[in-house]
């Protein structure tokens, strides 16, 4: 089953963030979903909990990963690690891009060695591309939500094991910061017995983003995922590893586009929902 954003999302200017936390868009009670893209809409450059893979089956699209960007045309394959901010900045006419995404807590079963993956360098053969069109179009006969969950965990770790590798530092950073978002880029250089400048070398280069920031928005999603489970602002922020609650304050303002408060307050649905005009 496929979800497509539709008519009640608001519109989103580059003034609320530079890159928006927003949740994948799941149907309700769904920990694993696919959608299709749809070129009447477009999400800005955001990032998420769920890992997503883009797969292209047709076309080419043109898409901003973290500093970078990726040119994928059909066969290829890209994958967005949780809090890498991505955004489809062009695509061709004929587009027929496919999106893929697990909750975290599916992630983590279905796909433990994720963050040995690469977030491009691979493309599908045309056999491998015809089958998973293939197991795509048949989850719309499928009812049972439990069996979409696990048709699309199992079709995630099949095509994230096609993916090319990270540096091995880089994906013991990955590992790191995601359990433990608190983790300073010098001491977990210094646990790797490495200078925190060849970590943070091949961190960028993997991601497209500086560790510093990648950390900082893993702690931004541990905080809120910390005020949903009951906790105040305050004690979230500690929880989530920030030095201050001004601090917090900062690095989250610039993931939401707003304070904390206002976001808790209701803001929330209509940062969920955003959307970018078409140019």
């Amino acid at each position: 089953m496929f979800i497509f954003l539709g008519g009640s999302a608001c519109r989103y200017t580059r003034e609320m963030a530079e890159s928006l936390f927003q949740p994948f868009p799941m149907l309700s009670g769904r920990r694993a979903q696919a959608w299709r893209h749809q070129p009447a809409y477009r999400r800005p450059r955001h990032f998420h909990t769920e890992p997503e893979l883009n797969i292209v089956f047709r076309g080419s699209a043109v898409i901003g990963l973290g500093d970078g960007v990726v040119h994928a045309n059909a066969g290829d394959v890209v994958l967005f690690h949780p809090g890498q901010d991505h955004e489809l900045l062009a695509a061709s006419v004929d587009l027929q891009l496919f999106v893929v995404a697990l909750r975290p807590e599916v992630a983590e079963r279905a796909c433990s060695p994720l963050a040995r993956a690469s977030s491009h360098g691979c493309r599908l053969t045309a056999s491998d591309l015809s089958s998973v069109e293939d197991q795509l179009g048949a989850l719309g006969a499928l009812v049972d939500g439990n069996a979409v969950e696990e048709q699309l965990a199992s079709l995630f770790q099949e095509v994230q094991g096609k993916l090319a590798t990270n540096h091995v530092l880089s994906r013991r950073a990955l590992q790191e910061i995601s359990a433990h978002p608190e983790t300073s880029g010098s001491d977990l250089a210094e646990r790797l017995g490495v200078d925190p400048s060849v970590l943070s070398r091949h961190f960028h280069e993997d991601l497209g983003l500086t560790f510093v920031t990648y950390r900082a928005r893993q702690r931004a999603m541990t905080f809120i995922r910390l005020v949903d489970a009951g906790q105040s602002l305050t004690r979230a922020s500690q929880e989530a590893g920030f030095g201050s609650y001004a601090q917090c304050h900062r690095v989250i303002t610039r993931a939401l586009g707003c304070a904390p408060h206002k976001y808790f307050a209701g803001e929330r649905s209509r940062i969920d929902q955003a959307i970018e005009p078409r140019t």
